[in-house]
């Protein structure tokens, strides 16, 4: 009876290293390693930065790139003509100056649209405006006429 009691505590050890190995196995997959994909395409995106792109930082503020020290680590924001200088770290978003020129044809058309669409609409708001001040100016006349009636009915009476 004591060989089968070690032989069975010996098969239980087993199935709880299995089970072990099987957690750590998926802790990896599961978050270890996107993990990693995650810091080295920051570490890319911190590389590619250069002169003059758009960033964000960790606490929100949102600038230009005027210089980059990678001795140092340190970056230059130009944020409205105030130059504030992070910790390369602190950077939370880059986007590149180069993204913004090069645009898929189907966008440039949608943009093509919109212009047009814009410029229609403000062609639009001119033609409200000059009626606008057209009934304004239609309006002071009429006011200015029963002034006149009145002087012409005060002279009448003389």
């Amino acid at each position: 009876m004591l060989t089968l009691g070690a032989g069975a505590g010996a098969g239980g050890s087993m199935g709880l290293l299995i089970f072990v190995v099987i957690m750590f196995v998926g802790m990896y997959f599961i978050s270890i390693r996107p993990q990693k994909k995650q810091q080295q395409k920051r570490q890319e995106m911190l590389k590619e930065m250069s002169k003059g792109d758009k960033v964000v930082t960790l606490g929100g503020i949102k600038g230009v790139v005027a210089s980059i020290d990678r001795d140092n680590k340190e970056v230059v924001v130009d944020c409205d003509g105030i130059y504030l200088t992070f910790d390369l770290n602190f950077i939370r978003r880059t986007t590149p100056v180069a993204a913004g020129a090069t645009k898929p044809a189907a966008d440039k058309a949608a943009e093509d649209n919109n212009e047009v669409k814009n410029d229609a609409a403000k062609e639009d708001v001119k033609a409200e405006v000059s009626d606008d001040t057209k009934s304004d100016e239609t309006e002071k006349v009429e006011d200015t006429k029963p002034a006149d009636t009145a002087a012409d009915s005060k002279e009448e009476t003389k």
